[in-house]
Parts: structure tokens; sequence; C-alpha cells
């Protein structure tokens, strides 16, 4: 794993900061009513199957300041375990400068409910995105004030300082379940994020849901020097193990990694480096002594961790 050199902490300051928060899918791992095989290893202390939280990253221009990419429900305890977004003392204030939502997902956003107390940082996702989850969820109407709208390809900075620079882009998705008899899917439903550093032109693409690997989708992984990427499901059929009426992957928004168009044969062909994020409490790729961790390590890609830390 990269991390930052403790030796030149004045020089870490100049560079872009990425924190993992949190790397399972909705309901983290263990998730409380599966019993699963992961799930089970995973509440036994088994060292090659640690527990993991619900999904976000935190970014930074300068290791001091600090904006998050979606609001997991288990944001409270992926605070208190990083540092770096601790209060400052005698004080309520952190160094929390954005946070990004990427579709209204319940992993991405639930997290937003728990940081009611207070509003000293910005909240931005698509109009889309925003509009539907205050129109039907009157609970997250106390984050109106702080949250703004960003069209798609719409640039905003994450930082006061203007060095990280954001955009969303489209790609293939779907409506949340609770939203379907509510709302039409629509571009900005889904989307993923690309965070561009304007002291080195250093791109990070966040991209935790991805139905399919279109043309467009593969252009942005392509430019980016560091790709956070759906690593859902191992397989397309793979929660068939526990649920006999299960649906596919692909049918809940989220190509596999393996098999006919997986993500995996496409993501070993792009330079610079790619992590695999949001993995399901099911997904072979949580055990880290399994042949699927093995498969992906071999065609060099990464499986985030929470608490991994690193500079792009």
């Amino acid at each position: 794993m990269k991390t930052p050199n403790s030796n030149s902490k004045e020089n870490s300051k100049s560079q872009f900061h990425v924190r993992v928060l949190g790397s399972a899918a909705g309901g983290g791992l263990p998730q409380w009513n599966c019993g699963g095989d992961n799930s089970i290893r995973a509440r036994r202390g088994d060292l090659s199957v640690p527990a993991r939280s619900q999904p976000s990253i935190a970014v930074s221009s300068d290791g001091e300041r600090w904006s998050v990419i979606n609001a997991s429900p288990d944001i409270r305890d992926q605070f208190s375990k990083f540092p770096g977004l601790h209060p400052t003392a005698g004080t309520r204030d952190i160094p929390l400068e954005t946070i990004c939502i990427t579709n209204p997902d319940l992993d991405h956003t639930i997290g937003l409910l728990i940081l009611r107390e207070s509003l000293p940082y910005k909240i931005v996702s698509t109009p889309w995105t925003r509009d539907a989850i205050l129109k039907h969820n009157a609970c997250f109407r106390l984050m109106k004030s702080a949250w703004t709208g960003a069209a798609i390809n719409e640039s905003f900075f994450l930082d006061s300082k203007k060095y990280l620079e954001a955009q969303f882009f489209a790609v293939a998705g779907k409506v949340p379940i609770y939203l379907q008899e509510l709302e039409v899917n629509h571009p900005e439903a889904t989307v993923s994020l690309r965070i561009r550093d304007n002291r080195t032109g250093k791109q990070l693409v966040y991209a935790p849901g991805l139905k399919e690997y279109n043309e467009e989708t593969m252009n942005e992984l392509q430019k980016a020097d560091c790709r956070f990427v759906d690593g859902t499901f191992f397989t397309e059929n793979e929660l068939l193990t526990l649920r006999p009426d299960a649906v596919p992957a692909r049918t809940m928004g989220h190509a596999p990694v393996t098999g006919p168009h997986g993500s995996l044969e496409r993501l070993a062909t792009l330079p610079g480096r790619s992590l695999y994020i949001h993995m399901n409490n099911t997904n072979p790729m949580l055990d880290s002594n399994s042949g699927a961790t093995a498969e992906v390590h071999k065609a060099g890609i990464e499986i985030a961790f929470d608490g991994m830390e690193f500079l792009v």
C-alpha cells in the first residue's frame, strides 16, 4: 500500500490525500441480518475477513481540511476513527469542507442525518438527486440550507483553497428502490465524480455504482491517475447463494467483477491505480485469502479497506 512519507510532512501539505472511510456496500460487514460465511467470520473476528463499514472516502488538498464523498450511515464511527476529522479541542469545529453525494442510495445519504446538528460544510449533488431526496424525505430538509446542486460536468471546488476541482459525470445506473414508484430514471440519478488537483493535474475518479462499462465510462476511467470502482459483486448471480429469489447483479445496478463484460478485465488495461470499493457482504474478495482476492491482485487491481490512506 502506498502511504504518505512521514519524513516529508511539510511537503505532503501540497499533495492530494485520500482516506478510505468505509469500503463495504450497504449493510457493511458483517451485515446485521446476514448469516453468510463472510458475515459469520467477521463477527468471530477472523483476521482474513475484517469488519468493514459502509462506503465513503475522504479527500484533502493538504491533509488538514477534508471533503467526504458520500455520507454513510456509519459516518459517526468513521469520523471517530479518523483523527483528520476530529474537532478542534474545546470547540465543535471539525475540518470538514464539502460532502458530495453521487446518488440517493441510503448507504450514501443516511449519514447526512447524523451530521444534522451543525452545517458549517456544504453538500453538493446533482440537482435531480437533491430534489428527489428533499421532496420525498421530509427529515432531510434540515440540510436544505447547505445543499447545492451541480449539473453534470459543472465544475465546483471541494476545498476553500480551490485546489481540488470536481465534476459529476453520468454513468449507467438506476433509481434506488425506495424512489422507483415516485421518480423515473434520469441522467443525474446516478453519477460518478472526477476530482482534479489543479496544482499537479492529478485526477481521481470515484465510481461506486456502475451498471455497465460503456465507452464514455471507460474514457473517464482511462484519464484518471487513480480510480475507485464498483466492486459490489464478484459474479452476476452471487446473491443466489443466500437468497433463491435474488436478482442478478446488473439488475441491481452493479456490473460484476468477473464474467462476460465484467470489470476486472477492463480495469486491468488501464494505467495508474485502480481500487475496488462498495463490496457486498457476499463478495469473496472480502476474504484476503480467497482465490477471488488472488485473481484481482494478479490483475494489478487493489481492494480498498477501511482506514486505507495514500497520496494521489
